[in-house]
């Protein structure tokens, strides 16, 4: 079933859930404490394995007037579960050491350079999208102080109009992510993925001799098989067919010879991942490659 967050303009987060019956209700508005979360104003919800624990996090952007001195991004950690998530207190994200404040913000968490990394995409009150490249790790992301304006392929920076909300999705259906964002004029613009986003082929390959998903494709678990010429650092990120990082499986120092784990889809730490195609990228060393994994229900 499909539910859905929504902030408000004072400050307060809502839960819709859909049930067969009754469609969308409002089922609750979201806690931590046990009191009602109200940020500063315009309260702009994501929701994000934050500290990469198989618990959903808590995201929210804020309106607000008093930069530097409250944040603008605030992380909710879930010291629940995803089926009863809880929250306490909560922190505020930083860039080079200093919170970061962007008026009227509306934060993605996104691995938007597709180097395994989350990263942070923001709209903002004057229209423009800004981009915080993550160079800690999806455990414990870091964002530096200078950060990158979005741009069209023709160099001029992303813009709508004032107080832009964004949205990363495969609108057009070829498996790269497409940006939708809308401002106060009321209009709703796409900006297509000019990157090509493909499965890299292992013809020769020096370090991965194998690399394998069995099955697929898959309904509940997969094995990740490989093989290694010589020892190796080695990563593994799933991402959705729009670019989303869904889960990271391995970051590790592997010896040579083969290799295999198993990634369970309907474990809870997983979310329960649902039908679609995924992209499981590996990398060992300087080398990486791409598998296609069709999920089936």
């Amino acid at each position: 079933m499909r539910d859905i967050l929504v902030g408000d303009r004072n400050g307060y987060i809502m839960l819709y859930i859909e049930t067969p019956r009754a469609g969308l209700h409002l089922a609750d508005t979201l806690k931590a404490n046990g009191v009602n979360i109200m940020v500063n104003y315009n309260a702009n919800p994501e929701v994000n394995d934050w500290n990469q624990d198989g618990r959903k996090d808590l995201i929210v952007g804020e309106e607000s007037y008093l930069a530097p001195n409250t944040g603008n991004i605030r992380v909710y950690l879930n010291s629940g579960t995803n089926a009863n998530p809880v929250f306490t207190t909560y922190s505020v994200i930083s860039a080079g050491g200093s919170q970061i404040y962007q008026y009227r913000v509306t934060p993605r968490i996104f691995d938007l350079d597709r180097d395994g990394l989350k990263d942070l995409v923001v709209g903002q009150g004057d229209a423009l999208v800004f981009f915080y490249r993550n160079v800690g790790t999806n455990a414990a992301p870091v964002f530096n102080a200078a950060y990158d304006t979005l741009k069209t392929t023709n160099g001029l920076p992303i813009n709508a109009y004032y107080g832009s909300r964004i949205y990363l999705a495969d609108w057009r259906g070829d498996n790269d992510p497409d940006l939708l964002i809308s401002g106060y004029d009321g209009y709703v613009e796409l900006y297509e993925n000019a990157t090509i986003v493909s499965v890299e082929e292992s013809n020769g390959s020096t370090l991965v001799s194998t690399f394998r998903l069995l099955p697929n494709p898959v309904t509940d678990r997969v094995a990740l098989v490989y093989s290694l010429t010589k020892q190796a650092t080695v990563h593994t990120v799933v991402y959705s067919a729009d670019g989303r990082m869904v889960a990271a499986l391995i970051d590790r120092n592997d010896a040579t010879g083969d290799h295999q784990i198993t990634w369970d889809l309907t474990d809870d730490s997983s979310n329960k991942i649902p039908s679609g195609v995924y992209f499981i990228r590996f990398t060992a060393g300087s080398e990486q490659h791409t598998e296609r994994l069709t999920v089936t229900r």
